[in-house]
């Protein structure tokens, strides 16, 4: 089966889509015995594979690079994990839905991001592409606002970085983070800075903690470029030079695990993700999750993380306070973490996601045959 995938978001972005479509072909790359993968540049068309391996690193001679639209009826069909749909060509599509936020929570979102989320996606409706979305809830979300059936949704989740786990670095986790700056036990935070990712309530329950708490402990931010950002990024200055905060950007993925490992909790209070993926990372490095009681985070997080109403900061704090203080606890919420973790795994997953191409190439084969 040969497959299409558009890696424009990795090559040109960050955030949480370019990540998902990283590991993404590095786990078909990796485990999809049998697929042929061709990688696009949708965003601005590049086709050398210098360009795809600055950002994937050395890809096998089997690996494509595709220029579309000229090569596109050649795929059995094209994966669009970044909104936005290929020219027609290709004979089948799937389309990620990472959530539905636009629509839900339209005043997260810039215009042309809006823009550009709800046409791709109206795209993929009406070439009858197959809707894969990252989660139950964002199912969910589809066919309350999207008026789909139930039907016309697979879900599939996104798939770990196989970096995420409990092992040290070759025993030097500590000198690392403290070249870093951490130098404390510390809670983490992992998101971009964007208003739906709740900084401001994060920041606000960090204060509300006890003294004893924020002199022994520092709160590590690790964040990536938003929109709407100004206030939360004076209010962080602020809290740097006091020496409250850590503040840290553009870290790869063996810096982002070695936090997680050493964090006695990473805290998630966003008010509405698709998936919520720094939930799944942690918990695969071992580290203890306060997040959300709503949108899709109880669903990733399981029976392994103290959920908290996000829009209350004293929950929050409470929460994080509980967790901080209590090893137990933590050892729990750590074990528990293991196993969840483990549903995210390419193993896991890229099983799954190959048969539901394989059930869209099929589609589209007996509709031609009988159209």
């Amino acid at each position: 089966m040969r497959i299409g995938i558009d890696a424009g978001r990795v090559l040109h972005g960050d955030g949480g889509v370019a990540s998902y479509t990283q590991r993404l072909v590095t786990a078909l790359v990796e485990c999809a015995t049998g697929c042929q993968i061709v990688l696009y540049d949708l965003d601005r068309g590049a086709n050398l594979r210098q360009t795809f391996e600055t950002a994937f690193g050395e890809l096998p001679d089997e690996i494509g690079i595709g220029s579309p639209p000229g090569d596109l009826s050649s795929l059995d069909l094209f994966h669009a994990p970044g909104f936005q749909m290929p020219p027609q060509g290709a004979p089948s599509h799937v389309f990620t839905l990472h959530d539905l936020t636009v629509l839900s929570h339209p005043g997260f979102h810039k215009l042309d991001n809006r823009v550009r989320a709800l046409a791709s996606t109206a795209q993929a409706l009406a070439r009858g592409a197959t809707m894969l979305a990252v989660s139950e809830a964002t199912r969910g979300e589809a066919v309350r606002l999207l008026a789909m059936s139930g039907e016309q949704l697979e879900v599939v989740p996104p798939i770990l970085d196989a970096r995420f786990s409990p092992h040290d670095d070759g025993g030097r986790d500590s000198e690392l983070l403290r070249r870093m700056g951490v130098f404390k036990p510390y809670a983490l935070a992992v998101a971009s800075l964007e208003p739906r990712k709740n900084f401001s309530r994060l920041l606000e329950a960090w204060e509300i903690l006890s003294e004893d708490l924020r002199q022994t402990h520092s709160l590590v931010l690790v964040v990536s470029t938003g929109w709407m950002q100004g206030a939360v990024r004076r209010r962080l200055g602020k809290m740097r030079r006091f020496g409250e905060v850590v503040l840290l950007e553009h870290l790869d993925a063996a810096q982002l695990a070695r936090l997680y490992r050493n964090a006695r909790a990473l805290v998630f209070p966003s008010l509405a993700e698709g998936f919520g993926l720094p939930i799944a990372e942690a918990m695969a490095c071992g580290a203890p999750v306060v997040t959300s009681n709503r949108s899709s985070m109880p669903e990733v997080a399981g029976e392994a993380a103290v959920l908290v109403d996000p829009e209350d900061s004293s929950e929050i704090a409470n929460a994080v306070s509980l967790v901080l203080g209590d090893e137990d606890l933590r050892r729990d919420l750590r074990d528990r973490g293991f196993e969840n973790a483990a549903k995210y795994t390419a193993e896991a997953v890229v099983p799954r996601l190959v048969e539901m191409y394989r059930r869209t190439a099929d589609q589209s084969r007996i509709g031609l045959k009988y159209g």
